[in-house]
């Protein structure tokens, strides 16, 4: 079984062509940032380290830059597009901020919310 936890960013209502109320709800995974890395080799690999873990710490005490160096990216990874019945057949909201398990195994996949 492959799958990922995730959780909702955005939902959004929206009209779809013949004027009916869906909902579009955007989902995304959490991934840890690797950070920079550093690809040489030979005598100046030693200096190339350092030098980019200097760079890593002034980056990571400017505010905006800290936050995409070091800890986690949100990844993208489902887009859902759901009539009134269809959420309702979910098992009624599913919010901004809430967590949820896509799992997909045998040809099918499955969101179902965490408890």
């Amino acid at each position: 079984m492959a799958g990922f936890k995730g959780y909702v960013v955005s939902k959004t209502l929206i009209m779809d062509p013949f004027g009916g109320k869906m909902f579009k709800i955007d989902i995304v995974e959490e991934r840890e940032n690797p950070g920079l890395v550093a690809a040489s080799s030979g005598e100046s690999s030693g200096l190339s380290r350092d030098m980019l873990e200097m760079m890593q710490n002034v980056f990571r005490s400017i505010p905006m830059l800290g936050q995409m160096i070091g800890g986690k990216v949100p990844i993208p990874r489902v887009t859902l597009m759901l009539t009134e019945e269809e959420m309702d057949e979910l098992g009624g909201k599913m919010d901004v901020g809430e967590y949820v398990y896509v799992k997909i195994q045998g040809g099918k996949i499955t969101i179902e919310k965490e408890q």
